[in-house]
């Protein structure tokens, strides 16, 4: 006795179910693409501008179809572009510095000591973090100019000294730190900074890049303080430079310049990121922050 099976139905349905995950799968590799060319052709144009000759700049060609160092050179003669680079360089590095060791040492008390009005504490830097900065404004530069330290790099640094996400991102990140890996240190008679900075620090490698990625994200970016606290142009950060070149039309209205400013601007940004992004993935990660 045989039995006869009809597989033309199960094949149909195995072709028309192929053809909706197809389907799906171009809906979603548009949606990816185009999701990257948004935020990426901007940025791209931006570094084609700086590279354009005055009659192409406003031009939507991406690749110029004559590259010219002419804007570079601009920049470089009329604007002292290499002063604020390395002003930008100095006080981001000394906040980075800065942010990550208070938040190390702040976060580890925390997250793995046990002291009166250590979750006050927490929550009282939680809620510092909802707190607009445009409103402490004017209390800082009451209290820069009380120092006299207007026109000076105390007053571009110190109020970015301590990051009150740097301790939260971090803390949560300790939290996961095996207690008896620490409990095994002070047996042996190790203190706490020697727990922190010579077995907490090495293994927490992630979340701490994670920090000073985003710190120097924003200190680098900084251009509102800066320009309030800060009068002469030798002591101008690169983002004050390239703000007033823009807004003043000092060294002439040409837009072409001003693109090879703002890369210069975002270049340090793109390859510090770059650099530690293993790194920051990883910290993003293992701390539970959503970005």
């Amino acid at each position: 006795m045989s039995i006869e099976t009809d597989d033309s139905g199960v094949f149909a349905d195995g072709q028309e179910r192929l053809s909706e995950i197809s389907g799906k799968k171009v809906l979603v590799y548009v949606a990816l693409t185009i999701g990257v060319i948004l935020p990426v052709f901007p940025f791209a144009l931006m570094v084609s501008m700086s590279f354009k000759p005055a009659s192409e700049i406003y031009s939507l060609q991406v690749i110029p179809s004559t590259f010219t160092l002419e804007n570079y050179r601009f920049l470089l003669e009329n604007v002292p572009i290499v002063r604020q680079l390395i002003n930008s360089i100095i006080v981001t590095g000394a906040v980075v510095v800065s942010v990550v060791i208070t938040s190390c040492i702040v976060a580890y008390s925390l997250a793995k000591l046990d002291w009166y009005g250590r979750g006050v504490t927490y929550n009282f830097i939680l809620a510092t973090m909802m707190i607009p900065g445009i409103l402490l404004l004017i209390p800082q530069f009451v209290i820069i100019v009380e120092l006299g330290w207007v026109n000076t790099y105390q007053a571009m640094i110190a109020p970015f000294a301590i990051s009150s996400f740097g301790i939260f991102l971090l803390t949560q990140f300790f939290k996961q730190f095996p207690d008896s890996l620490i409990d095994a240190a002070r047996m042996d008679g190790c203190s706490e900074l020697d727990i922190v900075f010579r077995i907490v620090l090495p293994n927490s490698m992630p979340a701490i890049a994670t920090v000073a990625i985003f710190t120097f994200m924003n200190r680098w970016n900084q251009m509102l303080w800066d320009l309030i606290v800060i009068k002469n142009e030798s002591m101008y950060t690169l983002p004050v430079s390239i703000t007033l070149f823009a807004k003043t039309g000092l060294y002439g209205n040409s837009m072409g310049p001003l693109m090879a400013g703002a890369t210069l601007l975002a270049l340090p940004t793109i390859l510090l990121f770059l650099l530690l992004r293993r790194y920051f993935i990883k910290g993003v990660t293992m701390s539970g922050l959503k970005v």
